[in-house]
């Protein structure tokens, strides 16, 4: 018995509907066997439209026509239309290939359509080049998430930027010993005119910026308005600069206070915001450093530290913690008593964090002794040292309380600080040693024992004991 013939799809017409001529002829071509393609009359095999899987023929679209993609079904002919394949090495894109849906996995989103490390027109994956954007491949940073990074493009300037430029003007200013003869003069008045209308085009170039830093250091207190004012209502945008923070940071330094104002009054309302950023951070160290007798520095320092709760996460921060230990050695005594304060509501838990354990440490050097005291007395309690001493960052603060033991201690301390320093040293070397054998049967405990007490007889004793037990 025959087999019946496969049906073939036939292409609508134009208007979407077949007429009864298609049809006949559909019904002819099919009866003449499934090797014969529609349409298809001996002699006349250039006239095809269509072969027998419904793919336009090579001549007409050369990619798809051919028998070139692998099908384990039909071996070596096209594949289906809902087949998800790749195209060959130099051909273009499948328009057969349906859509991979979002999601995580080879053929969604997580994976891209052709490359596990590319996207296509659904967005790239967490691939090598990260998340992409639609309908463009890729699209992420290299080896990481987020946008590709465009290499800095030369920008279009009136001014020769670049490391000869300032390597020239550096050269320049140091050949003068003094700011105050002719030739300086003469050479700054040249700079300045160079620089007038684009200072904050050069302020945001990598070279242009260290121009402007050596022609704000090398000017008069009469010349700093001429550079200034075209920075004025560009701070923010400084800020988030990787290049312009650096400017800000030495008008901060270098100018007085008066010239500097307006950086501070810009960043008023964001003062927490500032403390946070990545080159924020720098800026409000200097004007702590700088600026605390003005009296709007005072302002911006105090809106960083008017709530507790942003001090205590401020101390924990990557960058904020910078900010609070700058102000704990730069601030008014009512700052550093208002950071000891909120550190001592959690001692246990800062003393241990990365960043705070440096604030508590800079506390023990600047604080007031009341202060120092009252910390001193909490960290003291019940089996805290140990427990820090065994910690891996809680170590350190116990390094610092504890010092170094001397082969000979001095008789004649001073009154005052260093007498509180050497009493809390004693105190707690012999906290330490009363756990001595607990301390070194533990990794970090170990090395702060012997970073304490370099000298200890018993020390390598007790490591040859260890090694030797099985």
């Amino acid at each position: 018995m025959a087999e019946e013939p496969r049906k073939v799809p036939v292409p609508p017409s134009a208007s979407n509907e077949a007429t009864t001529e298609d049809k006949d002829k559909a019904v002819a071509d099919s009866s003449a066997g499934p090797n014969v393609q529609p349409g298809a009359q001996e002699g006349h095999d250039m006239e095809q439209q269509f072969n027998q899987f419904g793919y336009p023929n090579y001549w007409n679209f050369p990619p798809y026509g051919l028998p070139m993609y692998p099908n384990p079904a039909m071996m070596w002919g096209p594949p289906p239309p809902d087949w998800n394949m790749w195209p060959g090495m130099g051909m273009p894109p499948n328009p057969y290939n349906y859509q991979a849906q979002k999601g995580k996995g080879f053929h969604c989103k997580g994976g891209g359509r052709w490359n596990s490390s590319r996207g296509g027109a659904q967005g790239g994956g967490k691939g090598g080049t990260g998340r992409g954007q639609r309908g463009s491949p890729g699209g992420g940073n290299i080896g990481g998430k987020g946008r590709h990074l465009q290499p800095e493009m030369p920008s279009e300037s009136a001014l020769p930027m670049g490391s000869k430029w300032r390597e020239d003007w550096e050269k320049k200013f140091k050949e003068h010993t003094q700011k105050d003869t002719d030739e300086h003069s003469q050479d700054l008045e040249k700079l300045l005119k160079e620089l007038e209308n684009h200072v904050w085009e050069a302020s945001q170039d990598k070279e242009g910026c260290h121009v402007m830093q050596l022609a704000l250091k090398e000017c008069t207190t009469k010349l700093w308005p001429r550079l200034l004012e075209e920075l004025k209502n560009k701070v923010w945008e400084a800020v988030d600069h990787p290049h312009a923070n650096f400017v800000l940071q030495t008008i901060v330094e270098v100018t007085n206070r008066q010239s500097s104002r307006f950086i501070i009054e810009e960043c008023m309302e964001r003062a927490v915001d500032l403390a946070k950023h990545r080159y924020g951070c720098r800026i409000l160290c200097r004007i702590s450093e700088h600026c605390l007798g003005d009296e709007q520095a005072m302002k911006l320092i105090e809106k960083v530290l008017q709530d507790d709760h942003t001090v205590s996460t401020l101390c924990c921060h990557n960058f904020g913690h910078h900010v609070v230990q700058q102000i704990m050695e730069k601030g008014s005594p009512e700052h550093k008593k208002a950071i000891a304060n909120v550190l001592s509501t959690d001692l246990m838990k800062n003393a241990q964090s990365r960043h705070a354990s440096y604030i508590i440490e800079a506390a023990f050097d600047w604080c007031e002794e009341e202060d120092k005291k009252m910390l001193r007395e909490k960290l003291l309690t019940n089996t805290n040292i140990v427990d820090l001493a065994k910690h891996q960052f809680g170590g350190f603060v116990v390094k610092k309380l504890a010092g170094k033991q001397q082969e000979e201690q001095d008789e004649d301390a001073d009154e005052g600080e260093d007498k509180f320093t050497k009493d809390t040293q004693i105190m707690v070397q012999n906290l330490l040693k009363d756990h001595k054998e607990e301390l070194k049967g533990d990794k970090n405990g170990k090395k702060v024992y012997e970073d304490i007490f370099p000298n200890d007889e018993d020390g390598p004793e007790q490591e040859d004991e260890d090694k030797g037990t099985p």
